[in-house]
């Protein structure tokens, strides 16, 4: 019979961790001053201020998670590649999502392989707001839109998109096994491994173990594993 056992795996990295958390504070500041000012507070040069200096402080944290997509690691930019691994992994998260956690929520080692093809697309849009925010009253009308209504209108997206980034992160750990929020804090994912004890093993042979995610060459870990674990021997 297989025994469960769980393993601490360091993923995400220090800076990594800092900038995810600085940006979700920013983005998140951004998102309710916008709306207050929409809704016409009593003062609105006083948010404003504050709604243009937090938008600069945001587009100094995205060019450094830029920065950091060129070192190795889960930080790096390979982990955005869809292979075919990632696209496997990213249909049946969505399979999870569509079922509210009741279908079988896949294997991964760093990013989530269905957001994983979605955080490029988040960047640009922040880009694109933090851009079109700080030239917010210039005259350039890109595709016969103003700057205003472009900012809007990425800032919008954006904001439908963080909150299903949280919902979901909140279903992980709801309907899973792996800690995700909690590993983004301390950067350990916690990976559940069936190991066949020796006694049921033939005479001579080695130790069948399944695990929830791949080993890259070096004997590093590396990109998820979407199945049901590869088997191997140690």
């Amino acid at each position: 019979m297989l025994e469960e056992k769980i393993r601490r795996v360091p993923v995400w990295s220090a800076a990594l961790r800092a900038v995810h958390w600085s940006l979700a504070a920013g983005v998140g500041f951004q998102l309710a001053s916008g709306w207050l000012m929409g809704q016409g507070v009593r003062d609105p040069h006083f948010w404003r201020d504050w709604h243009l200096m937090a938008g600069q402080a945001v587009l100094v944290l995205l060019l450094l998670r830029v920065a950091l997509l060129f070192r190795p690691g889960a930080d790096g930019w390979r982990s955005f590649v869809p292979a075919a691994t990632l696209l496997q992994g990213a249909r049946r998260t969505l399979v999870f999502y569509a079922s509210l956690g009741k279908a079988p929520l896949p294997n991964w080692y760093a990013h989530n392989p269905l957001w994983a093809l979605f955080y490029p697309l988040m960047a640009i849009l922040l880009l694109v707001t933090a851009i079109s925010g700080v030239f917010h009253d210039g005259s350039y009308r890109p595709a016969g839109l103003s700057l205003a209504a472009v900012h809007g209108g990425a800032a919008l997206l954006l904001g439908w998109l963080v909150a299903a980034h949280v919902v979901t992160a909140v279903l992980h750990d709801l309907k899973g096994k792996g800690a995700f929020i909690s590993a983004m804090i301390n950067g350990n994912r916690y990976f559940h491994v069936s190991v066949q004890p020796l006694e049921a093993e033939p005479p001579g042979a080695g130790r069948s173990v399944d695990v929830s995610f791949d080993t890259a060459p070096g004997g590093r870990e590396g990109a998820a594993d979407t199945g049901s674990g590869r088997r191997g021997r140690s």
